[in-house]
């Protein structure tokens, strides 16, 4: 059986020393696809630990895609392909510190025992969910995001949209602290200065710790760029990475983000998703240089990329090979592996939008802190975390890529004022925004809980199915039973949202981020709940709503 030496002194857990063992084996070649781990009981005898440790290694091996699980059956290595660990970048003996807060539920009333995810078990049950993905086509409309208004005079109750910025988020009393501090200690001058091209030196300093800290990457400071949002660097990225590339985005994705790129004159076209994510036939047949990406939590349907998906999206990078320009040359590349070329370099950008937000387990290591060659952009903002008031964010460029932007970008003034960037790096040294970060993940933990619990628990409850919950800030909520239906032009999907509208709750309808024209490969239809910023309070009101509009188009059918 296998052995590992644990160090019970250590300051990692005793679960997360497993998995990296694990993780090593798997990755060296040690462990192979197919190889099946001990059993969980006999693991932990074996190795003079709990069952829970052995446990909460496993969970998070499945989570990242290293290894599946099979009812009745046991765990099993998945295929990752040769010696991942021979380029990745992130170190699996490195501490990386995983600040999840309080992880315990709210207690609530019993529900289906397959969508509860509240009591002891909360974590447990979130990974579960998490792990629930499928692959969605789903027509792309900013404009519907809208919806219908809930009438004259009248707030929403509840929006699942992501429109609405939830109350709380912003730290105002620590905030002000930290700004009184900084006008205090700094000079006038420093406080007024015009920004450097990639920012403050302090900030991004700050910002490298905290990366190092919280998503295992090691990365110089000169290497980040910050500017106001992250919305704002992909208009530099482009200038960057060049106008003759062509462009791929997530299809279902954000419509807002194909906006920014057509508007810099660039070509894009849309990448289906399949169960696993950015589906690797669609990305042949497109023939993009650069795919833009949300691997850790997908948005709109929250799909967390496995490892064997990631290492097949950085060998695409890596090859480097011109787009296809007939249709020979496209059918060459759909139907075989491409080799490698230098006439066209290949670019993932990796929007880590809300990875602070994981419920369940261990962030997944991102795609930029598995690449050795120098292709990954990693992006993110201080939206989620601060507000979508607050613009800051801001990219980590590989080494190259850094020395182009000082080279041929240098001339650009930071979006980003002085005395704001200081400010944050101050708040992120003192502790200041961990401590707010841990607190706001166990607020969205008890929430989602809560919310879950009343939706499985509510009159619509045998006709809901939860998908990738627990991986961020927005999970499916899916209509089973109703597929396909389609009446006056009007999809079940948005007249369930309309019912709802009336009453001021706002839906988001899967449908509305689907590209015009897609194929439509999965038609269950299904809601992007984005919940931060529901009120607990209201929660019983809002699952009434919803789940009396699900019923009464359920009833129409019948």
């Amino acid at each position: 059986m296998l052995t590992y030496a644990l160090n019970r002194t250590a300051r990692e857990s005793l679960y997360e020393q497993l998995y990296r063992a694990l993780r090593f084996d798997i990755e060296s070649g040690a462990l192979g696809a197919g190889d099946r781990l001990p059993s969980k009981r006999a693991f932990a005898k074996h190795l003079g630990v709990s069952v829970v440790t052995v446990e909460g290694a496993y969970d998070q091996l499945v989570a990242e895609g290293y290894v599946r699980a099979v009812p009745r059956s046991g765990f099993y290595v998945q295929e990752i392909g040769p010696n991942l660990a021979s380029f990745s970048r992130i170190s699996t003996s490195a501490e990386v510190k995983v600040p999840l807060g309080d992880s315990s539920g709210a207690k609530s009333a019993s529900c289906r025992p397959e969508a509860r995810i509240s009591g002891n078990d909360g974590v447990e049950k979130l990974e579960k969910l998490a792990r629930k993905g499928a692959p969605f086509c789903i027509a792309h409309s900013e404009e519907g995001l809208a919806g219908v208004s809930p009438g004259a005079g009248r707030k929403w109750l509840a929006d699942f949209t992501g429109a609405t910025a939830p109350e709380g988020v912003f730290p105002y009393a620590a905030w002000a602290r930290t700004l009184r501090r900084v006008l205090a200690d700094e000079s006038e001058r420093t406080v007024l200065e015009a920004s450097r091209p990639q920012g403050s030196p302090r900030l991004r300093a700050a910002i490298a710790a905290h990366l190092r800290g919280f998503r295992g990457m090691e990365v110089h400071p000169d290497q980040i760029v910050i500017g106001s949002g992250a919305q704002s660097l992909y208009g530099l990225l482009v200038q960057l990475l060049g106008r003759d590339l062509v462009y791929g985005v997530e299809d279902p994705g954000y419509p807002r983000l194909t906006r920014i790129y057509e508007s810099n004159d660039v070509t894009v076209r849309p990448i289906a998703l399949d169960g696993e994510g950015p589906a690797l036939e669609s990305l042949a047949r497109a023939g993009v240089d650069v795919l833009h990406c949300t691997p850790s939590h997908q948005f709109p349907t929250g799909i967390t990329v496995p490892v064997s998906r990631r290492r097949s999206l950085l060998e695409w990078a890596q090859s480097g090979v011109a787009a296809p320009k007939d249709g020979a040359a496209a059918g060459e590349a759909r139907g075989r592996s491409v080799k490698a070329s230098s006439a066209r370099p290949r670019y993932l950008i990796e929007d880590d939008f809300d990875c602070e937000f994981r419920m369940a387990g261990r962030p997944v290591p991102p795609l930029a802190a598995l690449d050795g060659a120098g292709r990954v952009v990693y992006a993110n903002t201080f939206s989620k975390t601060l507000g979508g008031a607050f613009r800051i964010g801001y990219m980590v460029l590989p080494e190259a890529l850094a020395e182009r932007f000082r080279d041929r970008l240098g001339f650009y003034a930071c979006t980003v004022g002085a005395l704001e960037q200081l400010t944050l790096a101050r708040f992120m040294e003192s502790g200041d925004y961990e401590r707010h970060v841990n607190r706001q993940r166990t607020r969205y933990r008890r929430l989602l809980s809560a919310l879950i619990d009343a939706l499985t628990a509510s009159s619509a409850g045998d006709h809901l199915h939860f998908a990738n919950a627990g991986a961020g800030l927005h999970f499916l909520m899916e209509v089973r039973g109703v597929e396909g239906d389609e009446r006056g032009g009007a999809t079940f999907e948005e007249r369930v949202a309309r019912r709802a509208a009336i009453r001021g709750v706002r839906l988001a309808p899967l449908g509305r981020y689907r590209f015009t024209g897609c194929e439509a490969g999965w038609r269950r239809p299904s809601f992007m709940m984005s919940f931060s910023s529901v009120k607990e309070e209201t929660i019983p009101e809002v699952v009434g709503i919803v789940s009396e509009a699900v019923m009464a188009e359920v009833g129409c059918r019948s």
